[in-house]
């Protein structure tokens, strides 16, 4: 049903659902499907400048968030570049390894199990996997757990311990310089992520799921509207994260792409 409301309609207002943190019967919650195509949106004047109307199968939402979750969602540029800190909780199954790298001139691995954070510096950055972003109180929460995220190609040092090695019994490290290539890479574990300040715009693209809260706006074919929440299961999206000189983050971008005849 919604699938085919995503392709037909585009988009429903649904009234009486509550929130999935309590909203009341009265909140609307507007919803673009849970099968809208994964096709690329059409970016143009979407990261600057004035956003282009929103098309068939479409919604451009603008406004102030309060909840921003995003299920991969690839930043665009995909670098993050060092220094940079990637933290984690201490458990099985989180933290990460740096693989491929050169420590002496030899290809090792480093694990690094969380606890402490992952401290990396030098003339560099990671490219980033697909990631899930959320809204946190230091900025954009992005989830790194499941990614391989690839090292840019220069020389480290990791201001952390880790257990480093190539073959056999792995050498502990309470600090380590080494290099990265084409074959480096960042293989994040569990709940290990970064945080993008509010120093600057950021922006997303997916497909993936899309759960934005605040006071928003949107505008779909039927005219605009305000509303509290936009929820997509799956769906195409192009969104820019906007600082605020008050400490908040606005969105602006387009949601749910159909796919033209």
């Amino acid at each position: 049903m919604w699938a085919l409301l995503a392709f037909v309609a585009a988009l429903t207002i649904v009234a009486s659902e509550r929130l999935r943190d309590g909203g009341t019967a009265d909140d609307q919650v507007v919803a673009v499907g849970d099968d809208a195509s994964t096709s690329s949106p059409d970016t143009s004047g979407a990261a600057g400048g004035t956003a282009p109307a929103p098309r068939a199968g479409q919604v451009r939402v603008t406004g102030t968030l309060q909840v921003v979750l995003l299920g991969g969602a690839v930043l665009e540029p995909r670098t993050v570049t060092s220094p940079l800190t990637v933290v984690s909780e201490r458990g099985f199954g989180n933290g990460g390894e740096l693989t491929g790298i050169l420590v002496d001139g030899r290809r090792a691995t480093a694990a690094w199990d969380g606890g402490r954070p992952l401290v990396l510096s030098g003339r560099g950055g990671l490219v980033l996997d697909p990631v899930e972003v959320t809204l946190g109180p230091g900025g954009l929460e992005l989830t790194l757990g499941g990614g391989n995220h690839g090292l840019m190609p220069g020389t480290y040092q990791l201001d952390t311990p880790v257990a480093v090695g190539a073959q056999g019994i792995a050498t502990p490290y309470d600090r380590l310089t080494f290099e990265a290539d084409g074959q480096s890479v960042f293989e994040a574990l569990g709940d290990a992520s970064l945080v993008l300040g509010p120093q600057a715009p950021h922006r997303f693209l997916g497909p993936g799921r899309v759960l934005l809260e605040g006071e928003l706006t949107v505008t779909d074919e039927a005219g605009t509207r305000g509303v509290p929440r936009l929820a997509v299961e799956v769906a195409a999206f192009d969104l820019t994260l906007t600082p605020t000189a008050e400490g908040a983050w606005r969105v602006d971008g387009l949601v749910g792409v159909a796919d033209e005849p």
